[in-house]
């Protein structure tokens, strides 16, 4: 069960759409699954799920050709990356952006033939409130290791924190990212999502539906890793909730960046 409701709103940038559900039928299959083989005491249950994931892979044109598969390793990682203003504050005489990026980098360099990584940036575009999908150029959708680290520092000098603090928009996107993934069989190892953030969400998000929507994954097998960096103090709560929701405890308080760097290598293993 996710922890308890949280009964506050955050936010006040205007009037936000109601919320919206958007896990998608192979993430709910998924859950399922594993509910029934819970229920069995065995594993069995995943193999309609496994069976439909590999015909997503095909439908999306499979692995052929002279590409390399993802998930050819047993870990998934989904960063839901924070690109807000305040990133842009120092932090040990960097920026927390700075910091953050270095951060990544370092911790999937050791592991990089372990991984399939895809980014979601908030808020992007910059500027605002508003968030594209995994699919969308200016996010970087799932790659191999070693294509994700040389697609971010080609692309890195294109992003640059702006804007406030859609966190629900971005965790809908993740969602839309993860059902792309149970498609492609990349839930059928290791999956996690792990969210780097700064502050508190601050486009009117919803934040029980965070939290319930964080839970959903976790029923499907995906853990969520939450990083608070300097600024999130006043999003203790929620980032908490977030992170219990993931089954990963509390979220990190990270107050220098070695503990940041300390954390990210720990999600990537």
């Amino acid at each position: 069960m996710p922890p308890d409701p949280i009964d506050e709103t955050a936010g006040a940038a205007g009037a936000y759409e109601p919320t919206l559900r958007t896990t998608g039928a192979c993430i709910q299959e998924r859950i399922v699954s594993r509910q029934n083989a819970a229920g069995a005491g065995g594993e069995g249950g995943d193999t309609a799920t496994s069976d439909a994931a590999a015909a997503g892979a095909e439908a999306a044109g499979g692995t052929g050709g002279d590409e390399i598969p993802l998930g050819q390793g047993d870990l998934t990682l989904l960063v839901v990356f924070d690109k807000s203003g305040s990133m842009d504050e120092l932090w040990d005489e960097r920026t927390k952006w700075q910091v953050a990026n270095e951060g990544l980098m370092k911790a999937i360099d050791p592991v990089i033939d372990n991984l399939t990584l895809g980014t979601i940036f908030f808020p992007q575009p910059a500027g605002g409130c508003e968030v594209v999908p995994l699919s969308d150029p200016q996010q970087l959708g799932f790659r191999t290791g070693r294509e994700f680290r040389s697609y971010w520092q080609e692309t890195q000098t294109q992003r640059g924190p702006d804007g406030s603090t859609p966190l629900e928009r971005s965790l809908k996107m993740a969602d839309l990212a993860i059902e792309e993934g149970c498609h492609l069989g990349l839930l059928n190892d290791r999956f996690r999502v792990v969210v780097v953030t700064d502050g508190e969400p601050t486009c009117g998000d919803d934040l029980t539906a965070m939290v319930e929507l964080v839970a959903d994954w976790n029923r499907a097998g995906v853990e969520t890793w939450v990083m608070g960096l300097p600024g999130s103090d006043g999003a203790k709560k929620l980032l908490d909730a977030v992170a219990l929701a993931g089954s990963t405890g509390e979220s990190q308080s990270l107050g220098t960046p070695g503990e940041l760097d300390h954390g990210l290598a720990e999600a990537a293993r």
